[in-house]
C-alpha cells in the first residue's frame, strides 16, 4: 500500500452509507481514480466543502493496487470556481467538461496534459464575463488534439484548396473537410466558412481570448453539431452529454424570455 500526494478535481460523487462518500477523480499524476472519504457527509468532517465536483483540491490517499475504491485521508481546496457554482450556464458547461473527459479518458494512466487543460479550462469559465460556451469549445478542439484526433478546419483533405471562405463538407470520419468539387456526393455535414474560421482560431488562440467570439445562431449550431459529430465518430461509444443539453435548454429560454 502506498501514500499518494497529488492533485485533482472531483467529476463525480455518491453518498455511501450513513455519512460517507464516493467519489470519482481525476488526479494530475495518476489518472482518474475512485476513492471513499469516510465521514464526508458529517457537519463537522475535515472534508467540509472540499468535495463537490468541479472543485479542484490537493488529496493525500491509500493506494492499495488490487482494490478498486482507494481510501481518502486529507484534502484541500486549491481552487473552488465558486463562480461557476453560483451560475447555471456556466454550471452545466463546466459539468459537461468532466462529463466529456469521464468518458473519453479510461484508467488511472497519467494523462497530465489533459489535467492541466482541464484546469485551465475551469478557471477561465469561472472568471468568463462574456460567451461562455467559446471556453468549452476551446477544451473540445484541444482535448481531441490530445487524444490524438487533431481535426484538419482549413482545407480539403483531397485537394488542399482553402476552406476558410466558402466552406465545405464535413467528414469526421477523414478527420476533415472536403470541398464541393471532390466531394463527389459523399455527403457530410455542411459547414461554413465562418464557423470554419472560429474552428480553426480555435486551435491557435488563447484560452484568454476563447470567449470573446460572438457567433450568430447559425455559426453555433454548425460548431455544435461538428463537435458532436466528431466525438462521436473518434470515441464510438460516446453518448450525448447530459450536461450539455441542459446548457442548450438554458440558452432556448433565455433566448425566448429577450
Amino acid at each position: 500500500m502506498a501514500i499518494i500526494k497529488t492533485e485533482a478535481v472531483v467529476l463525480k460523487g455518491w453518498k455511501l452509507g450513513e455519512t460517507s462518500k464516493i467519489l470519482l477523480l481525476y488526479t494530475k499524476d495518476h489518472g482518474r481514480v475512485k476513492a471513499v472519504a469516510k465521514g464526508a457527509r458529517n457537519p463537522k468532517s475535515q472534508f467540509k466543502g472540499c468535495l463537490e465536483p468541479l472543485s479542484r483540491i490537493a488529496v493525500i490517499y491509500y493506494d492499495k493496487p488490487a482494490r478498486d475504491l482507494q481510501l481518502l485521508t486529507k484534502a484541500d481546496l486549491v481552487t473552488p470556481h465558486y463562480h461557476i457554482i453560483g451560475d447555471i450556464a456556466k454550471t452545466a458547461l463546466g459539468l459537461a467538461t468532466l462529463e466529456l473527459l469521464n468518458k473519453a479518458v479510461a484508467g488511472e494512466e497519467p494523462f497530465p496534459q489533459v489535467y492541466d487543460l482541464l484546469c485551465s479550462t475551469l478557471e477561465r469559465l469561472d472568471r468568463s464575463e462574456k460567451f461562455s460556451e467559446g471556453i468549452f469549445w476551446y477544451f473540445q478542439n484541444h482535448f481531441i488534439e490530445l487524444l490524438g484526433y487533431r481535426p484538419n478546419w482549413s482545407a480539403c483533405l483531397k485537394c488542399g484548396a482553402s476552406l476558410r471562405d466558402s466552406g465545405g463538407m464535413f467528414h469526421p470520419s477523414r478527420g476533415g473537410l472536403v470541398c464541393g468539387q471532390c466531394a463527389g456526393g459523399a455527403g457530410g455535414a455542411v459547414i461554413s466558412g465562418e464557423a470554419l474560421e472560429i474552428l480553426f482560431w480555435m486551435q491557435t488562440c488563447s484560452i484568454s481570448e476563447a470567449c470573446s467570439i460572438e457567433p450568430d445562431p447559425v455559426q453555433t449550431a454548425e460548431i455544435r453539431r461538428a463537435f458532436d459529430l466528431y466525438f462521436k465518430t473518434h470515441l464510438d461509444y460516446l453518448r450525448p452529454l447530459n450536461s450539455l443539453k441542459v446548457f442548450y435548454e438554458h440558452e432556448r429560454s433565455k433566448t425566448a424570455r429577450e
